[in-house]
């Protein structure tokens, strides 16, 4: 068997050196083809003969591609799949999908008000206000697996990737956010009674008990599903629209990388003020209080990127929403929750509450090392200072199999065992067959290591016949 002669464009020798070409003495010089080409440029033609070989993306479940080591969380979405239709594709499909899934549920919810004789009052579908309530939640909370199965099936990418920089929901780090917002949400809470003390003293900072005999079983629903309310819309906002508009910008390693346009795009500003824009939109406030909203969800979105996942924004939304429904169940508001002009008053105890709340989760954040970028994958990393290691996907042949050949081609037993730590080594006799007869003349034996010298198995300064 010949050597194949190197790729076009390599720098790679494709003259024949040795007993075949004119000069007969290059088996005692270095072999400077055999080795990887010097400039970059030269490397760049002939990446095919580079060792060692490019690692492949990795890929999660399904042949999805996770994203590449080192991605911050607002570019979790540009993978080796991404291709420019792929997020304003997703972002159509999981709109439609939402839409249509919270027709067929408010479809269903007006046949059961009608078979079971309840008339609804102008845009509320049960007469009951925890009714209606709970109706929302469960419409709101269905954003999450729809956004999560868009990411999965037309962006190509792990699920795990809309919730942090690790593939996963990180729980104790939740935990940890979770305990955080206690504090935040008692100061601001202080802040907005102290404001109202000053500028009117004669109102009620709580109003009075109206919940009725529905109070206790308002509470347990609001503690069951406003986790799934206010992580549905963490997932499908601050994860799904943040990741879609930040995926948008070329990497620096990319044809039109370094345009101003994509240095732009590559940083998250665009994709904390959109996610923080369609939050504040989907309110039925106004005036003030869309203002608070709005200073609530990009404050979410600088944290989420910052910390690298959603658990942050997630502890502080689940607890100040199960508050906020809480003292509406008790002041028997529910109807009239998520409306109003809201006032400057809540929006300072709001940012106030935000300020102090990112303030303590990056301190956390930066004492307990909380990962914010992909960590690189331990099968695609090697020691530093090492050689760099065969990867799984290129690994000899069992050594069973690689005796059978070394036997057959004469190489030594010892030599070609792989636990004898030895470098495997060809004999200084040609192979020879069962009937005595020399084996063929052009097999080609390696190449010698750089700055050392090495004749082939055999050789008497003859071209072979």
């Amino acid at each position: 068997m010949r050597n194949s002669p190197p790729p076009s464009g390599s720098s790679w020798s494709s003259e024949p050196q040795g007993p075949i070409g004119s000069d007969r003495s290059a088996h005692q010089s270095e072999q400077v083809w055999a080795w990887p080409p010097a400039s970059r440029d030269e490397a760049h033609r002939a990446a095919a003969w580079a060792w060692p070989p490019p690692a492949r993306p990795r890929r999660g479940p399904a042949g999805t591609v996770g994203p590449p080591a080192g991605a911050r969380y607002h570019r979790l979405a540009r993978t080796q799949r991404f291709r420019w239709w792929r997020p304003p594709l997703a972002v159509v499909v999981a709109v439609l999908v939402i839409v249509l899934v919270q027709l067929i549920l408010a479809t269903a919810a007006v046949v059961v008000a009608v078979v079971s004789g309840i008339q609804g009052t102008g845009d509320q579908i049960f007469r009951m206000p925890l009714a209606n309530v709970v109706m929302q939640l469960v419409v709101i909370a269905t954003m999450a697996p729809i956004v999560i199965a868009t990411a999965w099936l037309i962006q190509r990418r792990p699920a795990g990737t809309l919730f942090s920089v690790t593939g996963r929901l990180r729980l104790r780090w939740l935990v940890c956010c979770a305990a955080l917002a206690v504090p935040a949400l008692v100061l601001s809470f202080g802040v907005l009674f102290g404001l109202q003390r000053l500028t009117s003293p004669e109102a009620r900072f709580i109003g009075e008990f109206g919940g009725g005999s529905d109070f206790a079983l308002a509470v347990v629903l609001i503690a069951v599903l406003v986790p799934f309310q206010a992580s549905a819309e963490e997932i499908a906002l601050r994860g799904f629209v943040m990741q879609s508009v930040g995926s948008l910008g070329a990497g620096a390693g990319e044809p039109r990388g370094g345009s101003p346009v994509s240095r732009f795009l590559r940083t998250p500003v665009l994709g904390i003020l959109i996610s923080g824009t369609v939050f504040t939109a989907l309110h039925s406030y106004f005036g003030w209080g869309l203002v608070d909203v709005a200073v609530f969800g990009i404050a979410m979105a600088w944290l989420t990127w910052f910390t690298g996942g959603l658990e942050a924004a997630i502890g502080l939304h689940v607890l100040h929403n199960i508050t906020a429904f809480t003292i509406s169940a008790y002041e028997g508001t529910l109807d009239r929750i998520g409306t109003g002009g809201g006032s400057w008053q809540g929006v300072l105890a709001t940012a106030v509450e935000v300020a102090v709340y990112c303030a303590a989760v990056v301190w956390l954040a930066r004492r307990l090392d909380v990962r914010r970028t992909v960590p690189e994958d331990q099968r695609d990393r090697d020691a530093a200072g090492a050689p760099a290691a065969l990867p799984s996907w290129a690994a000899e042949p069992d050594p069973g199999r690689w005796r059978e050949r070394s036997a057959h081609w004469g190489w030594d037993d010892a030599a070609a065992d792989p636990g004898s730590g030895h470098r495997q080594q060809p004999s200084q006799h040609p192979p020879e067959y069962s009937d005595g007869s020399a084996g063929d003349s052009q097999w080609a034996a390696p190449g010698p290591r750089r700055g050392g010298s090495w004749s082939p198995p055999g050789w008497d300064g003859q071209a072979p016949g």
